[in-house]
């Protein structure tokens, strides 16, 4: 036994491998140039993903770390723009569904086909406690677009399959139909959906 319990390699030679398990699950992102956290690896969103609906808000879990400071929020729309929206807006969520912050709200500012959209939080939010926050998108359009993420098999697969597994649904909406230029101040009960967007904190 030693101090550090049962291990006994060399720490630095060992942590090495966890800095090489990053840049292979995120390869492209150079993690010394600031934040970035996301759902899932860019490589990885390669569906058309029919995740919002009209004036509701769809949330996927983000991992983040006490200490973090999230200045903005980034998705990519698919080959479907937003036609004729008068509101749309991301928001940030702690583990224990209170809103944190949102960003402006876009009002009519088109929303093109395959367009990444880069939105900055009305404030910075510097994150207090470790452990799994949602984002939250809404867009109120004549039609709304499409997002680059994955498409699940079924909505089941984003719920939770195990019951007591601590699995977390990956893509749900949540707090009613009537949304417009404020998000909720607290994340309402989620109903899982298969389209789950891809979602990046800077």
């Amino acid at each position: 036994m030693t101090v550090h319990g049962r291990y006994t390699g060399i720490l630095r030679d060992d942590l090495s491998y966890a800095f090489d398990m990053d840049a292979q699950d995120f390869p492209g992102v150079d993690f010394s140039d600031g934040l970035y956290r996301a759902n899932m690896r860019r490589i990885q969103a390669m569906s058309n993903a029919a995740a919002l609906t009209t004036q509701v808000m769809t949330s996927v879990p983000l991992f983040l770390r006490a200490g973090d400071v999230v200045t903005s929020l980034t998705t990519m729309s698919a080959t479907t723009a937003a036609n004729t929206p008068t509101n749309y807006w991301y928001a940030l969520y702690n583990p224990s569904g209170a809103l944190l912050r949102q960003t402006a709200d876009q009002e009519d500012d088109a929303w093109v086909a395959n367009t990444v959209k880069t939105l900055a939080l009305t404030a910075p939010v510097t994150i207090a406690t470790t452990g799994w926050h949602r984002v939250g998108i809404m867009v109120k359009a004549t039609a709304v677009p499409t997002l680059a993420g994955v498409t699940l098999h079924h909505a089941n697969l984003s719920a939770l399959m195990v019951t007591g597994s601590g699995e977390l649904v990956l893509s749900g909406t949540s707090n009613g139909s009537s949304l417009t230029d404020t998000a909720p101040s607290t994340l309402g009960a989620l109903t899982a959906i298969a389209g789950v967007p891809y979602v990046v904190a800077t």
